[in-house]
């Protein structure tokens, strides 16, 4: 009796959590250890708003230094608030960017409310999937809203490339080549210092032993999980492909596994939908992955792209 006492206030905490408005979410990029209430986000959003005015756009000191990986077309690409030619387009970038963000808390907030609804009591059960079902809207309509925004401000910065002269265009790519260049040497020398000792591996990245074990051991998605494949090869990855690989792992997350037969695949991506992994196969594919392609997994298990699009009621 003692014990489902205390299961009972375990769930109506879990519970009061939610309907409070205070449920407590990661902020930014996953991974990182800073928690935020629900509330303190849509506050944040809603300041960031009061800037995105009409006349004399900015982006918000906190963002300027942001880092991320816009294609523009098949020779430009963007990696910080900085390359945007045009103030419309950096704004609806920005705000696209911001609802992606708020995307994602979302995303997480619905991952805990299918947690408490699995542990609570059944009279608490019709409530939880109210939130649950409300969040879901909620995500659905960003997901449709998002790409649209991206791609009107792709649309204004790809007329203005259009306008100008071959040799502005290399002078751009060079610009971009130079910052992902320094973002690499950044990232090195960080590791060089959080790691002195080198690890000797095959593997293009010097993983710490930890970071190994968590790539043997591959994190699993529930559900239908969508990531841009970027090879396979059979025995040792030929070296070319692993400077590759260690260059992209400047600004995206790469994931090695060992499959059978001797068989190692790299990918990149956790998608839920099928657009956005097409709209990610072709960044893939711009920044030197050619015959990059889209695989699609449930909840872990490797499946094929049409039964993925299939459950997903995407076809």
């Amino acid at each position: 009796m003692f014990s489902h006492f205390k299961t009972s206030i375990k769930t109506s905490v879990l519970f009061l959590l939610f309907t409070n408005g205070s449920t407590l979410l990661f902020a930014g990029n996953p991974g990182e250890n800073k928690m935020h209430s629900t509330d303190t986000f849509l506050s944040e959003q809603t300041e960031i708003s009061k800037e995105i005015a009409p006349d004399g756009f900015t982006i918000p000191a906190n963002y300027t230094h942001a880092i991320f990986d816009f294609q523009v077309n098949s020779d430009i690409s963007y990696l910080n608030f900085s390359h945007f030619k045009k103030d419309d387009a950096k704004k609806m970038f920005f705000q696209a960017w911001l609802k992606e963000k708020e995307l994602n808390h979302l995303t997480l907030q619905t991952d805990s409310l299918r947690k408490a609804y699995a542990a609570s009591a059944n009279e608490q059960k019709d409530a939880i999937s109210v939130l649950i079902l409300k969040n879901e809207s909620q995500a659905i309509a960003l997901s449709q809203e998002i790409p649209a925004i991206y791609q009107s401000a792709r649309t204004i910065e790809g007329l203005y490339w259009q306008s100008v002269s071959i040799d502005e265009v290399k002078h751009f790519q060079e610009k971009i080549n130079s910052f992902r260049d320094s973002l690499f040497q950044a990232k090195e020398k960080k590791k060089k210092i959080e790691n002195p000792t080198p690890i000797e591996s095959d593997i293009v990245i010097n993983y710490t032993e930890k970071q190994k074990a968590k790539e043997a051991k591959p994190e699993t998605n529930s559900g239908v999980v969508y990531k841009i494949q970027i090879g396979f090869y059979k025995g040792k990855t030929p070296e070319a492909v692993n400077r590759l690989i260690k260059k992209l792992s400047v600004i995206r997350k790469i994931e090695k596994n060992t499959e059978g037969k001797g068989i190692t695949t790299y990918t990149t991506g956790n998608l839920k939908k099928w657009q956005e992994a097409v709209i990610m196969q072709t960044q893939v594919k711009q920044e030197g992955v050619k015959n990059a392609t889209i695989a699609a997994f449930l909840n872990g298990k490797r499946i094929t792209v049409e039964e993925a699009k299939k459950i997903n009621k995407e076809l």
